[in-house]
């Protein structure tokens, strides 16, 4: 295969991963936002077409700020994982994760407690936690990317996580990490 047919090719999957990518997060918004619009148990108001609320105008603000960072996220994340180099695979919610130390054992089920190692990096890899903690498999302990990563884990397993903010720790953040902070998680099961 040539040169140039090689890097065509390479952008057209890139092309068509990101074009994934976005359809799975405009999907997801507008389910977001019919959820928000739907009907509740009580009959809804009739509104006038010409008469919008502020909160309407605030409420379609807030999702296309979040749609935006939502594809920035995604982007960012993207970039890290093809400057790394190491075969990261994408989960289905949208972070990213490799295997270093592979362990063909059993996978971890949820409640399982196990004991766990966490390096947090943002993807300029400085170090925001580093944790050694047990926990339960499962819980709402722990983000989405790290619980559905352990769930693909199995004890003596050391996996790499590059995850965007919305499945990590959020809008909101926490005492360590700042809102909106895409991140690399180095995770490690105890044997």
């Amino acid at each position: 295969m040539s040169e140039k047919s090689s890097n065509f090719a390479a952008k057209y999957f890139l092309f068509i991963n990101m074009f994934k990518i976005n359809v799975l997060r405009v999907g997801w918004l507008l389910l977001l936002a019919a959820w928000l619009v739907g009907c509740s148990n009580s009959p809804q108001q009739v509104r006038r077409l010409s008469g919008k609320t502020e909160l309407d105008s605030l409420e379609l603000a807030q999702l296309y700020f979040n749609l935006q960072m939502t594809n920035a996220a995604d982007r960012q994340c993207l970039d890290y994982v093809k400057a790394d180099d190491k075969g990261y695979v994408m989960d289905l919610v949208g972070f990213w994760y490799y295997k270093e130390l592979k362990n063909p054992t059993d996978t971890l089920k949820k409640g399982e407690i196990v004991d766990l190692h966490i390096q947090v990096y943002e993807l300029n890899d400085s170090l925001v936690a580093d944790v050694k903690e047990s926990f339960t498999v499962g819980s709402n302990d722990l983000p989405i990317a790290i619980n559905r990563s352990l769930l693909m884990m199995c004890k003596g397993e050391k996996m790499h996580v590059v995850t965007p903010w919305y499945v990590a720790y959020g809008v909101e953040g926490t005492s360590l990490i700042s809102p909106y902070t895409n991140l690399k998680i180095i995770l490690t099961l105890e044997e």
